[in-house]
């Protein structure tokens, strides 16, 4: 048995620091395209617009989840908030207590 303590590493370091620095420079993206008025355009192929009308002008998007101005931004924002924020929350879960 090795009783010398385990050398941590940095935090940057750390993965769940990727998922939590992408969603925060993401944001800072939009925040960025928001001011300057920059909004993608989304409108190509049927399949996607049919999709994308269906999802902004659903109740969740007009009233309730609503940070940005542009629709586009509050759907990517949602998306990436249900994929990127969870992985960073379980991976950080599962750092801090293997370090005990």
């Amino acid at each position: 048995m090795n009783n010398t303590p385990k050398k941590d590493r940095p935090i940057l370091k750390r993965v769940w620091m990727f998922p939590l620095g992408l969603f925060l420079v993401l944001q800072l993206f939009f925040i960025v395209c928001e001011v300057l008025s920059w909004a993608p355009n989304l409108q190509d192929g049927e399949i996607f617009t049919r999709i994308y009308g269906r999802i902004s002008n659903s109740k969740l998007f007009t009233e309730w989840f609503v940070p940005y101005k542009t629709t586009q931004f509050n759907i990517f924002t949602a998306i990436f908030s249900i994929t990127l924020l969870p992985t960073a929350f379980i991976v950080a879960i599962k750092d801090f207590y293997s370090r005990k």
